[in-house]
């Protein structure tokens, strides 16, 4: 979770009373803005129900009133304390914590739990369908509300997840994964209109394609978004293959449409973005377009070339959303040398360059701990489960996944050099 607080605001209440907002960002969305007694609250109830020794300080109490300088660095201690948290696995997948974000979204958004609305869920192909919610559910709520709506099988469910996107010149780009403590809803309400969120799988490794082919629609979801991606360049194939793919749609054949066009190097990598960087010339800044896909980062530059950055070779990444945004990759370019790997791109790629990079490792770790992805589930605190008339009691609806990717620190790679020797070199 990339937290950050760029700012801060002085409120008004309705008795004449003041106080300051600080207003916090969620992987460089606007989330929430809270009271320091709100965040001072959590940290003490953190401080009861965990190990906190890894956690920054938390700014003090002032008996006084706080100067503009004294309000600056109690933000800016605020930001890193928040940073701190998300680094912590057990608090950051912790009820405590996804309460608190959960409900901070929605005393910002002044939303109650009954409200009803209608929330439009875009497809690959474009088409959209619309599902009746609360406004305050939250990401595995409606993925699961959608999904049932468009008939994938319930033991697919976990194959898919809700992406937030954003209408270019001529396509849609990714903005990156909603994440699980987020109301899409609300998310969605704070962007201008050029926004919208859109069901696509979840997963990197291809072989998970055999499970999803077996139902229809599941089917239907891969090929639909095979052909985006197609439609995107994001895959390019041969003329020759191109030709073969033509025939396959024509005749309704998506089941081998996906085994020809999976062939394909770049099948099932995304786009995360256009940038510079200084590999492998590191004294030079080349333009390329970054992919993540299953085990590897890719870079795509100008005159066609790709180098693979395997995510087992990052032994750490870090963020800078500064003066530049910049997204660095500690990599083992060969035996015994880590360089540095600078990709300098816009503030929301570095985000999804950095979401993509641990969502890759989680997946990794998963098959490593022999665990499948339909299987991997966590728990909800059941007094945040939204109230509405359908059937939304969900007591044991998230994933359980290790840990989501810190921000502005180094973020270490477990499975750094795992399974590899100098042949992988």
């Amino acid at each position: 979770m990339f937290f950050s607080i760029p700012t801060y605001s002085e409120v008004s209440e309705e008795d004449g009373s003041v106080y300051t907002a600080y207003e916090i960002h969620l992987n460089g969305a606007v989330h929430s803005a809270v009271r320091y007694s709100q965040l001072h609250k959590l940290n003490e109830q953190i401080q009861k129900r965990f190990d906190a020794s890894g956690l920054a300080e938390f700014p003090p109490k002032k008996l006084f009133a706080l100067s503009a300088h004294e309000k600056e660095e109690r933000k800016t201690m605020l930001e890193v304390y928040l940073q701190t948290v998300g680094q912590q696995p057990e608090i950051a997948k912790s009820n405590l914590f996804v309460d608190f974000l959960i409900q901070s979204q929605k005393e910002f958004n002044k939303l109650n739990d009954s409200d009803s609305v209608k929330l439009s869920i875009y497809q690959a192909d474009g088409k959209k369908i619309s599902v009746d919610i609360s406004g305050s559910d939250y990401t595995p709520e409606i993925l699961r509300y959608t999904a049932a709506t468009l008939g994938i099988d319930k033991k697919h469910h976990p194959f898919f997840a809700l992406y937030l996107m954003k209408q270019e010149t001529k396509k849609k780009s990714i903005v990156r994964r909603l994440q699980d403590m987020e109301c899409p809803y609300l998310t969605l309400k704070a962007l201008d209109e050029f926004h919208s969120i859109e069901i696509r799988r979840s997963y990197w490794d291809k072989k998970h394609d055999d499970l999803l082919m077996q139902h229809n629609v599941s089917l239907h979801m891969l090929y639909i978004e095979s052909i985006r991606n197609m439609e995107d360049r994001w895959i390019k194939p041969s003329s020759e293959t191109l030709k073969t793919l033509k025939q396959l749609k024509t005749a309704g054949l998506k089941e081998q449409f996906i085994k020809v066009v999976r062939s394909e190097s770049m099948y099932g990598y995304m786009m995360l973005g256009t940038g510079t960087v200084d590999y492998p010339d590191q004294n030079g800044q080349e333009d390329v377009v970054v992919f993540g896909g299953a085990e590897k980062l890719k870079l795509v530059y100008k005159d066609g070339k790709v180098v693979s950055l395997p995510v087992k070779r990052i032994k750490c990444w870090t963020l800078f959303t500064d003066k530049e945004d910049v997204v660095s990759l500690h990599f083992l370019a060969m035996k015994d040398v880590l360089q540095w790997i600078n990709i300098k791109t816009s503030s929301t790629n570095v985000i999804l360059i950095s979401m993509t990079l641990q969502s890759i490792l989680d997946e990794l770790v998963l098959l490593k701990n022999g665990q499948n992805l339909e299987l991997t589930k966590v728990e909800f605190s059941e007094s945040y489960l939204p109230l509405s008339n359908k059937e939304r009691k969900l007591k044991e609806e998230r994933k359980k996944r290790v840990p989501s990717f810190s921000s502005l620190q180094n973020q270490e790679n477990e499975l750094f050099m795992e399974g590899m020797g100098d042949d992988d070199l």
